[in-house]
């Protein structure tokens, strides 16, 4: 009788062992999903929750973890596009941004006549910084327009000798460039000179196809 005592007692404390033992369950892996982005113009930097993901766009990220990421798209010559996206798990999502205008405004810049023009009169002028080069120095590859003497026009680079840069003109309808009128689109009515004596402002189509006025 009393074997079968001792045996109950390694029993109950065989028992309570087990039932004091903690069982560990590893968490469920995150669950993950991807974007795919394209961007007008095409070539921005993609970056996720302030990291570069080393790709630019049109392409994918993959291996996100599911909820919202903010996303930034860099491109030169615009400003940075941010948004937040909702990443959901095993899904590709496609997201499409058209980068905004971005404008830029010069002082008044000063060309001259291209005869007779010194270094320190240059005949040239560059669209896209608002600098003035001499068309006949090592800066004319940057040159967008020059006043030129044969006419009395200010013309679009590639009417000169040597330079390739091709700008286009297109007469607005009055003198006040805060008139709310939106540029034509660019066709075959725009021309690649305007007489120095116009008054009217000037909307302009650069090499890069760049609006200006």
């Amino acid at each position: 009788m009393q074997k079968y005592f001792y045996f109950f007692l390694i029993a109950i404390f065989a028992l309570s062992f087990i039932s004091c033992k903690e069982t560990i369950v590893d968490p469920p892996p995150p669950q993950k999903g991807s974007i795919y982005l394209e961007s007008t113009p095409s070539g921005a930097q993609i970056w996720v929750d302030g990291a570069n993901t080393q790709k630019t766009t049109p392409d994918s990220v993959t291996n996100l973890i599911a909820g919202n990421r903010t996303v930034v798209l860099k491109l030169t010559g615009f400003s940075d596009t941010t948004f937040t996206v909702t990443i959901i798990a095993n899904t590709k999502i496609t997201k499409s941004i058209t980068f905004p205008i971005k404008t830029q405004s010069f002082g008044l810049v000063r060309i001259y006549e291209t005869t007779g023009t010194t270094a320190q009169q240059p005949s040239g002028l560059d669209l896209s910084t608002g600098f003035a080069y001499g068309i006949s120095t090592a800066d004319r590859d940057k040159v967008d327009i020059f006043y030129s003497s044969s006419g009395f026009v200010v013309t679009s680079a590639h009417i000169g000798s040597g330079m390739t840069r091709q700008t286009f003109f297109k007469i607005g309808t009055s003198t006040n460039l805060n008139d709310g009128v939106s540029s034509s689109i660019k066709d075959g009515t725009w021309g690649t000179s305007i007489p120095d004596t116009e008054t009217r402002y000037v909307f302009l189509y650069d090499h890069d196809f760049n609006f200006l006025s």
